[in-house]
């Protein structure tokens, strides 16, 4: 069992508030700055989802999601206007700080002016930009007055963004090679944007029969040069992965399954800052921590470049296995 204590950082408060897939909000009273509520969507329910302007006026539907699958998030929605506005048939991909999801998830809101609209970059639904391409990035952003979420006139060490409908359905095999099961769905926090979880099912692989397994974003690499994503947890302590019916899912954002989740696949939670100021990066995967000497799991901590600490340390506000003296610090 991996010894990163994910919970005990949990229990301080970081998530108060639960939505479960029935579309229901239960929040708790925020107490301090670092409690936040967290909600949940599987992507399979976004996708289709009605889009309306603030004054209940229907103005499309969601198409798609682009997931940028390096950082673990959803760079764009993609939506269709279906002649609205005559903008006829193309898609337009809209930052998701342009949106938002009212608390019954029903509809999304879409807050830009018609007349804006009717200029808005699209494509069409065969023919989809190079969105890893920062400057096409930069310039969605800016036409609705946003900054890139990877940070105004830098850039990012890589993006590979990729279709939700794509990667629902990818098959996945483990390091060897071995087919182990596919990708059921993703399951997204619509307030953060970030992917919470990759559903699986293993299809019998271990014993697991027809089960579902819920797990962090960071332990699959999901290239997009690859058609199939890889499963980055070693066999064994897969074999200990507790799942679920497809019939019967749990409450995936309960504090106490979130906490217990990403502390058993050795992940740091998304919605924890870190406590080092460090930045996370799938490239990181698999490379020896320089403080503890444990192997990265799958989003390993980037210091100074080529250098890397494990989740466990990084952290720390002091790293129990080396020098205090010792900052890790973001890859620039």
């Amino acid at each position: 069992m991996l010894k990163i204590r994910w919970s005990s950082i949990l229990a301080a408060g970081a998530i108060v508030g639960v939505l479960g897939f029935a579309g229901r909000s239960t929040f708790a009273e925020d107490k301090s700055p670092s409690q936040r509520s967290f909600r949940i969507q599987k992507a399979s329910d976004l996708i289709g989802k009605p889009v309306e302007n603030p004054r209940g006026e229907l103005l499309g539907e969601v198409q798609d999601l682009a997931i940028d699958a390096e950082q673990g998030r959803v760079a764009y929605v993609v939506l269709s206007f279906g002649g609205f506005l005559g903008v006829g048939e193309k898609w337009f991909a809209i930052p998701t700080a342009a949106l938002t999801l009212p608390d019954d998830c029903k509809h999304f809101v879409l807050a830009v002016e018609q007349d804006r609209l009717k200029s808005a970059p699209g494509f069409d639904k065969d023919r989809w930009p190079s969105m890893d391409d920062t400057t096409w990035g930069a310039g969605i952003h800016e036409f609705y007055g946003l900054k890139p979420y990877w940070g105004e006139g830098s850039t990012p060490p890589g993006l590979r963004i990729q279709k939700a409908s794509e990667i629902t359905g990818r098959s996945v095999q483990n390091e060897q090679g071995e087919s182990l099961g596919e990708i059921k769905d993703l399951v997204i926090d619509p307030d953060r944007y970030r992917v919470a979880y990759v559903v699986l099912t293993f299809g019998g692989f271990l014993g697991f029969g027809d089960k579902l397994f819920a797990m962090p974003a960071g332990v699959l690499q999901m290239s997009g040069a690859r058609d199939h994503a890889v499963l980055t947890v070693n066999k064994d302590h897969l074999k200990n992965a507790t799942g679920f019916d497809e019939d019967n899912w749990p409450n995936l954002a309960d504090p106490t399954f979130a906490a217990s989740n990403y502390e058993f696949y050795g992940q740091r939670p998304y919605w924890v800052e870190d406590l080092r100021g460090g930045q996370y990066l799938t490239s990181a995967a698999g490379k020896t921590c320089h403080h503890c000497g444990r192997m990265t799991v799958a989003q390993g901590f980037v210091r100074d470049g080529d250098t890397y600490c494990c989740a466990g340390c990084a952290n720390k506000t002091t790293c129990t296995c080396g020098p205090a003296a010792i900052k890790v610090k973001s890859q620039p």
